[in-house]
């Protein structure tokens, strides 16, 4: 398993990052992920022979957020 964070600046409440939780965890390979408003980051853990950060953050983008390093 992996751990990765990255931003998500363009969230605009916590309803935005429980989504976006939502969202992440649907993914294959994704083990657990929180997004935290305050800070607007995503902390993932996956599994990277299933999943990627390009995977992720083309599902995000799906929903109209942005992921970035």
């Amino acid at each position: 398993m992996e751990k990765l964070t990255f931003t998500i600046p363009d969230l605009h409440c916590e309803g935005c990052a429980e989504r976006s939780t939502n969202i992440l965890e649907r993914l294959d390979g994704v083990q657990e992920a929180k997004v935290t408003f305050e800070d607007k980051s995503a902390k993932v853990e996956f599994d990277s022979d299933k999943t990627s950060f390009d995977e992720m953050k083309q599902a995000l983008e799906k929903a109209n957020y942005t992921a970035e390093k």
